[in-house]
């Protein structure tokens, strides 16, 4: 796998199990589970802005190899947002539409109306 240095994708590609969990003075923010060849990450709320001025939707296109890594290494993201799934991203991704926004086969856009409540809530 030929992979950029890049800290948290290396981070999501190698760790195969375990759990993480992202808090600051409000409880927890972030959580990120990995089990066999499934990442997920549960965003319950941002502690800070990080999507700053390009939309996660822009961000997504961009972000169309890592689909094709994952594809291929046989993985998958999963996205949630409040307890709703958002994204997937790599072998089980079925994109219909979204696939017109993200110019991927890799990444699916399971609910756009969350996918935006997110984008907002990282600016």
């Amino acid at each position: 796998m030929k992979m950029k240095n890049n800290l948290f994708a290396n981070f999501l590609f190698y760790l195969r199990s375990g759990d993480l969990t992202i808090s600051d003075g409000d409880g927890t923010a972030i959580e990120f589970t990995s089990k066999r060849d499934i990442r997920k990450i549960k965003i319950k709320r941002l502690p800070t802005k990080i999507f700053g001025k390009i939309s996660l939707l822009k961000q997504l296109t961009k972000a169309k190899h890592i689909g094709k890594i994952l594809k291929k290494e046989n993985m998958m993201i999963e996205i949630l947002h409040k307890d709703k799934l958002v994204l997937k991203m790599g072998k089980n991704a079925k994109p219909k539409l979204s696939s017109l926004v993200t110019s991927s086969k890799d990444i699916e856009i399971v609910v756009l109306k969350e996918l935006r409540k997110l984008d907002k809530e990282g600016k």
